[in-house]
C-alpha cells in the first residue's frame, strides 16, 4: 500500500511546462501561475562553442560546433524528465536575440516538436498570464542573427588571438569589438600627450549699484566678437585701457524657456547615469537591474527604445495627478523618438512594473544597492511623462561708460525657476544664481567701478573617457550593442590593456601595443565605420534581409588575407621593441633597447636572445616613494635581502636568490592598522575601485575610510 501512495503521489499533477533561464525569475514567476504550470531554470545557456577549440566549421558553411556545457547535462536531463505527457512546453527565455538563441537551443536539447515560445518584457501576473495565452514559434532569424554575432566574435577573436600570440606573447587577445573600444581610449591618451597647453586669462570687474550692493560681471567681447586675454600683458593693457570708470548698461535681455523632461531610460542610458550619480560600473548596473527584473520590479532592462506602453503612461500619469497636482501633468502625453533606427516599439524603455512600489521597499527586499539603482530608474521614468520646467533667463550687458574704441562688454546673469515642472521628481541639476540683485537693473543705469579681478589659466588636455563617456561614444559610433557595452569594458580591464585612474580609464602599455599592431595591419577591422557597418548586417540578419552565410563568409575572407600578410610582413621585434636606450647592456657592454614585456616595459639587450642582459626601466627602489611605503629589511624566507620587481598585480619585494628561494613581500605602506598593528596595503575591489585596507585579512578586516570629496556648486 505505501508503494502504490508513494507511486501515485510522484505522478505529474501539472499539464504545462515554462521553462526560464533563471532560477530567481522562475521563482518569481512561480508565484503567478497556478498549480497547472510547472517553471523550471535553465541557468543560463545549456549550449555553446567549446571552450579550447575553434568550434567552426570553416569549410560547412560556418556551422558552429555547439555542444551542452559542462555541468549542463543534469539539467537537460531534468527537463525532458518533467516535460508534461500531453500538455504543453513554454520557453519563456529574455526577449532579445540571445534568449530567442536559449529558446532554440534548449527546443533542441529536448527534442521538442512544438515548443511554444512566449514573450514578455515584465515579470508580472498580468504580463505572464497573457504571453501564455498568445505563443508563437522560435524566431529563426533572431536566432541566425545571435549565432551570427556569437561565430563571427569567435573567429575573429580565435584567429586574431593567435596571431597575437605569435607576434607579441601568449596569453593575451582580441576581439571584433573590444579592440575598437580600446583604440578609442588609447587614441583619447595619444590626443592628450600631443596637447599643447596655452594660457588664457578669466577677467572680470567687481561693480558697485546705487544700493552699495556688489555685483561681478565677466568679459566676454571686444569689438562685438569673442575675447579671451591671452597673457599677463595683454590684461594690464586692457586695465589701462579702461582705468577708473562708470559702466553702464547697455542692454538687459530677459527670456522665458520651458526646457522640456527627459526620456525614460535606455539600457545605454541608464548605465551612464548609474555610473554618473550612483558610481556603479556598467557591469555593476546590469547586474543590479537583472535582479530587479528577475524579482519583478523593473521591465526588462535590455532595450535601446525610449517608448512606454499606454497602460504605463496612464499609470504615471494618475500617480503624478494625485501626488504632485494636475499642474504637473501636460495636456497630452510626452513621446520621444528612438535613435536606434532598429529599435522595437515592442520592447519599452525601461521602468517600473508597479510606479507605487517604493525604493525603500525594494532596499528592504534587494538591499540599498538594488534600492538606490530603482529610485533613479522610478524619477526618470515618471519625470519623462511630466509638464515642462519653465525659466527666466536674464542677462545684463554692460561696457565702460567712458570708453568708446575698442568697446569691451562684460555680461552678469542667470536664471530664475518659474515653474519646476518635471524637475520636481528628477531634482535640481545645478545650483541657479540668486537673480534678486540684478533684478531690477534698467538700461542705462551707471554702476561703479571697484577693483578688477583677473585669473591666469591653462588649456586643459580633452578628459579621458569615463565608463559612462566610453559608453556614450560607443552608442553615438553604432559600436556594438547596449547590452555588449558592459563586457566590452570588463573585458579590456580584465585583460590588463585598460587601467582605472579614479573613474577614467587609460590604457597600459601592453594596450597601446596592441592597439597599435592592430591599426597597422587590420585597418578595416579597427574602423569604427566598419565595425558599426558589422552591426548593420547582424541586424540585417535579425530582421531577416540577409542571410547568415554570405555576411559570415565576406567577414572571415578579408580577415584571413590580413592575417597572412601580417604573419609574413611583421616581425616580433618590430612590435615589441619600442626604441632604443642611452644606455649599456650590464652584461656584454652593447646596445641596449627599451622592450615590453608581459608586466611593463623593460631594458633589454638588442642581442637578445644571445646575450640576457636587462634591466628595470622603472629605476627599481630608486622610483619608490620610500616615506609612503614599506620596505622589509630581509627575506621572510632564507634572510637573503630584497629587489622590488614588477609583476601582474603591481610591484612586489622578491629574493634576491629567485628562482633558488621564492620568498616575497607584497608592496606595504608604512602606515598601520588601526585597529591590529599589521600594515596597510593597497587593494582593488570587486567592481575594480581602490581602496585601502589591513594586509592581515581576513583574520582582520579593517578598511581605511576616506572623506568624501564635496561637489563643486555650479
Amino acid at each position: 500500500m505505501a508503494k502504490a501512495k508513494s507511486k501515485k503521489s510522484s505522478a505529474k499533477t501539472y499539464s504545462n511546462l515554462l521553462i526560464v533561464e533563471s532560477p530567481s525569475k522562475a521563482k518569481t514567476i512561480n508565484k503567478y501561475l497556478g498549480s497547472e504550470y510547472k517553471v523550471m531554470a535553465t541557468v543560463g545557456h545549456v549550449i555553446d562553442l567549446p571552450k579550447t577549440k575553434l568550434g567552426v566549421d570553416i569549410e560547412n558553411k560556418y556551422e558552429p560546433l555547439f555542444e551542452t556545457i559542462y555541468g549542463k547535462g543534469k539539467i537537460i536531463t531534468d527537463l525532458k524528465k518533467a516535460i508534461p505527457k500531453d500538455g504543453n512546453v513554454f520557453l519563456a527565455m529574455d526577449p532579445d536575440r540571445e534568449g530567442e538563441a536559449i529558446a532554440w537551443h534548449v527546443a533542441n536539447a529536448l527534442k521538442l516538436k512544438e515548443a511554444k515560445r512566449v514573450t514578455f518584457h515584465e515579470i508580472t501576473e498580468g504580463a505572464i498570464s497573457e504571453a501564455v495565452k498568445h505563443p508563437s514559434k522560435i524566431d529563426i532569424d533572431l536566432v541566425d542573427a545571435q549565432k551570427a554575432r556569437r561565430v563571427l566574435d569567435r573567429l575573429v577573436g580565435y584567429k586574431l588571438s593567435e596571431l597575437i600570440w605569435k607576434k607579441i606573447w601568449y596569453g593575451l587577445s582580441a576581439g571584433r569589438v573590444q579592440s575598437v573600444a580600446l583604440r578609442l581610449i588609447v587614441e583619447k591618451e595619444e590626443e592628450r600627450e600631443s596637447f599643447d597647453s596655452e594660457e588664457f586669462w578669466d577677467v572680470s570687474v567687481k561693480l558697485e549699484d546705487t544700493e552699495k550692493k556688489v555685483l561681478l560681471a565677466k568679459l566676454v567681447k571686444k569689438d562685438g566678437k569673442k575675447y579671451i586675454p591671452k597673457t599677463k600683458t595683454e590684461v594690464e593693457d586692457f586695465e589701462k585701457k579702461i582705468g577708473k570708470n562708470d559702466f553702464m548698461v547697455k542692454d538687459v535681455v530677459k527670456k522665458n524657456l520651458n526646457k522640456h523632461a527627459y526620456p525614460p531610460f535606455t539600457t545605454s542610458t541608464l548605465q551612464q547615469a548609474a555610473y554618473n550619480v550612483l558610481g556603479y560600473p556598467s557591469k555593476k548596473t546590469m547586474s543590479v537591474a537583472q535582479i530587479l527584473y528577475q524579482a519583478g520590479y523593473i521591465s526588462y532592462m535590455r532595450t535601446d527604445s525610449v517608448f512606454l506602453s499606454n497602460k504605463a503612461v496612464d499609470e504615471i500619469r494618475a500617480l503624478v495627478n494625485s501626488r504632485y497636482g494636475s499642474e504637473y501633468i501636460p495636456e497630452k502625453p510626452n513621446y520621444y523618438k528612438n535613435k536606434s533606427k532598429n529599435a522595437q516599439e515592442a520592447h519599452e524603455a525601461i521602468r517600473p512594473t508597479d510606479f507605487n512600489t517604493s525604493s525603500e521597499k525594494i532596499s528592504k527586499d534587494l538591499g540599498v544597492g538594488a534600492g538606490k539603482l530603482y529610485e533613479l530608474i522610478w524619477k526618470r521614468a515618471v519625470s519623462s511623462q511630466m509638464s515642462d520646467k519653465k525659466v527666466e533667463v536674464l542677462t545684463v550687458s554692460l561696457v565702460p561708460q567712458d570708453l568708446k574704441k575698442p568697446e569691451y562688454l562684460f555680461t552678469m546673469g542667470g536664471e530664475i525657476t518659474l515653474f519646476d515642472g518635471f524637475r520636481k521628481v528628477l531634482g535640481v541639476k545645478k545650483m541657479e544664481d540668486d537673480l534678486q540683485e540684478i533684478s531690477q537693473i534698467q538700461k542705462g543705469d551707471l554702476l561703479k567701478e571697484l577693483e578688477f579681478v583677473n585669473e591666469q589659466k591653462f588649456t586643459q588636455p580633452p578628459a579621458r573617457y569615463t565608463e559612462a563617456s566610453l559608453i556614450k561614444k560607443l552608442e553615438e559610433l553604432g559600436i556594438g550593442r547596449p547590452s555588449t557595452y558592459a563586457t566590452i569594458i570588463s573585458t579590456i580591464l580584465g585583460r590588463g590593456y585598460v587601467e582605472k585612474d579614479s573613474r577614467a580609464l587609460f590604457p597600459t602599455d601592453i594596450g597601446r601595443v596592441v592597439t597599435n599592431f592592430l591599426k597597422k595591419s587590420f585597418k578595416r577591422l579597427m574602423d569604427y565605420k566598419y565595425t558599426a557597418q558589422v552591426e548593420d548586417e547582424l541586424d540585417g540578419i535579425a530582421l531577416g534581409r540577409k542571410k547568415y552565410f554570405p555576411v559570415i563568409d565576406e567577414e572571415y575572407k578579408i580577415l584571413k588575407d590580413g592575417i597572412d600578410v601580417a604573419l609574413d610582413s611583421i616581425k616580433k621585434d618590430d612590435v615589441v621593441i619600442l626604441g632604443k636606450s642611452d644606455e649599456k647592456c650590464p652584461d656584454c657592454g652593447g646596445e641596449i633597447v627599451i622592450r615590453l614585456g608581459r608586466y611593463g616595459k623593460f631594458l633589454s639587450c638588442a642581442k637578445f636572445p644571445e646575450c640576457k642582459g636587462m634591466k628595470d626601466l622603472s629605476g627599481g627602489e630608486e622610483s619608490l616613494d620610500l616615506e609612503k611605503y614599506f620596505k622589509p629589511s630581509e627575506c621572510p624566507v632564507c634572510k637573503s635581502k630584497l629587489v622590488l620587481k614588477n609583476g601582474k598585480y603591481g610591484k612586489f619585494w622578491a629574493c634576491e636568490k629567485y628562482p633558488e628561494c621564492k620568498g616575497i613581500v607584497p608592496l606595504l605602506l608604512n602606515e598601520q592598522c588601526p585597529e591590529c598593528g599589521s600594515h596597510l596595503v593597497e587593494r582593488k575591489g570587486k567592481w575594480g575601485r581602490s581602496f585601502t585596507g589591513c594586509s592581515n585579512y581576513p583574520n582582520c578586516r579593517y578598511i581605511k575610510k576616506f572623506p568624501r570629496k564635496k561637489k563643486k556648486k555650479s
